[in-house]
């Protein structure tokens, strides 16, 4: 009796390895660069929501400013965040007359202009937050 030979298949053949190689290599690839996007697109995100609180913050000191002389002499001035050891951040200060009673200046309109670059260094970047100031600031009401 002759015995048969069989020939069982029990694992890939190169092809089939390289080919699945391709595609798990493709997969990975493509869930490295969304990482990546994700990771600038998050620092963005972060760099924006920092820059509302410096602007909030320097617009709060103002407020608090009890010398109306010292207010009104704030026009060209720069300001940058005090934690930001980067120097990603970097604002002006501008001020106009709003109200005057008689020859007298009462309320000012105070503009702040914060720009800063996006993590790649590409595009830069700019918010503004304008608040009106009356004479005395909020000492006047607060003390």
């Amino acid at each position: 009796m002759i015995g048969k030979v069989s020939k069982a298949k029990g694992g890939f053949t190169l092809a089939e390895a390289i080919v699945a190689t391709l595609i798990v290599a493709i997969v990975l690839v493509s869930v490295l660069g969304l990482m990546s996007q994700c990771t600038r697109y998050l620092t963005d995100v972060r760099r924006t929501a920092r820059a509302s609180q410096v602007l909030q913050q320097e617009m709060e000191s103002i407020r608090l400013t009890n010398v109306w002389s010292g207010l009104t002499g704030l026009a060209g001035t720069s300001f940058v965040d005090p934690m930001d050891s980067n120097h990603i951040y970097y604002g002006t200060i501008a001020e106009t007359n709003y109200a005057t009673f008689g020859t007298t200046t009462t309320v000012e309109t105070v503009t702040l202009t914060l720009t800063w670059t996006n993590q790649a260094s590409r595009q830069v970047l700019t918010n503004r937050l304008t608040a009106l100031i009356g004479y005395g600031g909020l000492n006047k009401y607060i003390y």
